[in-house]
This record gives structure tokens, sequence and C-alpha cells, in this order.
């Protein structure tokens, strides 16, 4: 008889608003524990306890050690979020082959914009989620491992036709699919992009149309680019992809498929100095003249460290409680410390100001 075992945590210490979940799971030679940790509501990330099935005895106590190590972390069972379902093989390889996206800079955005050979979709601020409908549903990531998805989603992708992949965004518990290499048997990897995105649209629809799972909005031709674009950088949304019609779905990268992330530029103040490394943090100043730290970024060896209380120039992504994929571009020297003010910064579309100002959880960047 199976001893399977869960509990989720959840924390919202110093700010935070985080989920930790255990299982103790049987499998065909022992037992498994996995961690799965991430911000409640949001996608969890495996962290597998035991490389090889224990028997029950030590997988309980890796269990029971694990519990131990998080109730005193300030971690409290609490209000249930998404129920997720266990992956049985924990760090099995998903066996899903991807064509990942070659970055662009947004000053080449005009060249996919006016080339009606490329169509354009929105990128989603989640993880990367490609799906297998096999005997049952299988979730992988990046980088081709299986992880752990919400109940709610697993229920719906389980009325998939058998050997389907799909390829998605998840956020939270949705899932936005932007393309398929396989429904019902069948390889769509040579079809060109905008037919595999109408199949895509089909299989959807094949389902009901769930909330939960839906279609990547896919824009063709120059003008309905150009109101895509406007919108997501008006809204505040991570960026823009571009894929040419007829291009397969390759494994790897090309110029077939690219991404373009709406990247902004503050002046901040340098609150403090790593002793040993070449890192830095940074803040900016509210409107009381309240500092606000804003995180920590590396300085490139081609680049001498600035001193505490220096002006720097930032490129980033966006600000969540700290500025997302910053990236170091120099000392400024002609600007005042009263431009290092927080109502330059981009806000994560989600959060105001105030909201980013207070909510310290671990930023899971994709």
């Amino acid at each position: 008889m199976s001893q399977n075992q869960s509990i989720t945590l959840y924390s919202q210490k110093d700010g935070a608003d985080k989920q930790y979940k255990i299982d103790l799971t049987a499998v065909d030679h022992g037992y498994t524990v996995t961690g799965w940790n991430g911000r409640r509501l949001g996608p969890l990330k495996a962290q597998p306890k035991t490389p090889t099935p224990l028997p029950y005895a030590e997988a309980k106590a890796v269990f029971d050690a694990l519990l131990k190590s998080k109730l005193k972390g300030g971690y409290q069972p609490g209000e249930n979020g998404s129920e997720y379902v266990a992956v049985t093989d924990v760090g099995a390889r998903s066996g899903i082959e991807l064509h990942l996206l070659s970055p662009k800079p947004e000053a080449d955005i005009e060249r996919y914009l006016t080339d009606d050979s490329f169509i354009a979709q929105p990128k989603h601020d989640g993880e990367r989620r490609p799906v297998a409908r096999r005997e049952t549903v299988i979730g992988g990531n990046r980088s081709g491992l299986q992880v752990p998805m919400p109940k709610t989603l697993i229920d719906v992708l389980a009325q998939l036709p058998t050997d389907t992949e799909i390829d998605s965004e998840q956020i939270g518990d949705r899932l936005y699919v932007f393309d398929a290499m396989k429904i019902d048997g069948k390889c769509l990897r040579h079809v060109g992009c905008l037919d595999r995105m109408r199949k895509v649209e089909a299989l959807i629809d094949r389902l009901g149309n769930p909330d939960n799972v839906v279609a990547v909005e896919t824009a063709i031709g120059t003008e309905a680019k150009r109101a895509l674009y406007a919108r997501l950088r008006t809204g505040r949304q991570e960026g823009i992809v571009f894929k040419k019609i007829s291009s397969d779905y390759g494994h790897g990268k090309n110029d077939d498929q690219i991404k373009i992330k709406f990247c902004e530029r503050a002046t901040l103040e340098v609150s403090s100095v790593h002793p040993t490394k070449r890192s830095i943090s940074v803040q900016g100043f509210a409107p009381d003249g309240t500092a606000v730290p804003l995180g920590n970024v590396t300085i490139p060896a081609n680049f001498s460290i600035p001193a505490c209380q220096e002006l720097v120039e930032i490129e980033y992504l966006y600000v969540v409680s700290s500025l997302v994929q910053p990236v170091y571009k120099g000392v400024r020297t002609d600007l005042p410390r009263s431009a290092c003010t927080t109502s330059q910064l981009k806000y994560r579309a989600d959060l105001g100001e105030d909201d980013a100002t207070n909510d310290q959880f671990a930023e899971l960047a994709a």
C-alpha cells in the first residue's frame, strides 16, 4: 500500500508571498522526496531531494527534515493555493525537443514589423512549458526536464489526442499555447509556422476553448504587427516574438524565430559595493525622499567598479521588488542625485509602483 505524503507551506515573511510544496512519492523501487519552490499560485520549480529512490523509512526521514527546516525558516501551512500534480520520475527528460527564440535588440524592430514574411506574437512573462500528451500528460521546461503542473491544467490537457506535443508559456494556472509539434501522432515540425498556429487554434477549439488553455494572439501584416507592438509596449509587457511564416519547428536557435524584449534605462545611485565580487547594490528615491533598494547589478570586466553614492546607468526589463535582468551601462556624471527617482522606473504590468515596492517575492524571470 502506498504511503505517499504531501504538504504545502506558505510564507509571507518580510512581505513575501511564497509557496513550498513537499512530496513523498512511491516509485518503482522505493520513495522519492521532492520540494517545489516558487511564488504563491505561480509556477513551481522542482528541487529533488533524493537522487535515487530510498526505502520508505529513509525517504520519510528526508521528508520530515525538509519540513522541519521550512517551518523553522518561517513557512507555515495555510490557505491552499493551486494543487500541483507530482512528477513521478523526478529529473527525467521530457523528450520534447524545443525551437528556442534568438534574442534581437529593439533597434531591429522596424525590420520585422515591415517584413511580411514574419508574423508577430506577444512574449508572455511566464515559464516555457512544452506539453506532451502520451499515456499521461507530461509537462517540461526549457531545459528538457519534466516539471509539476497545476491539476486544473492537467485535467484539461488530458483531453488532448494521444501522441500530441504543444509548446506554450505557463503563467500561474494558465497556459498560452503558441505552437504545436505533433497532433494525434502526426508530426508538424516541417509544416509552416502559420499553418501550425492555425492547427493550434483548431486544437484548442476541440478542447472547448477552456479559460485556462488559450491560443496566443497572432498578428499578420505590417499594420497588425505595428498595432500589437504598440499595445504591448504601452501595456508594459515583456516583449514581442517574430516568426517566419514558412519556417519549420526546428531544434535550438536560428533567425526564423526571434524575440525582442522591451528594455528600459534608469539612472540610479550606488548604495553599496560588494567587498569581494564585481557587484553593486543600487537604489532610487521615492517622492518623499525615501531610499528604495532596487537590487544588485554585476559590473562587467570592461568597466571600473563605481564607488558608493556615484550615479550609474542601468538597463533593465522592468521592476518587481528589484530590477529584473539589470545590465550595467556605466557611470553618469551629467545628472544630479535628484534624477534617481522611482517615477522613472517601469514596473511590471500587474504591479503599481506602491505594490512593487512592498512586494519582496523572488522573481522567476523567463
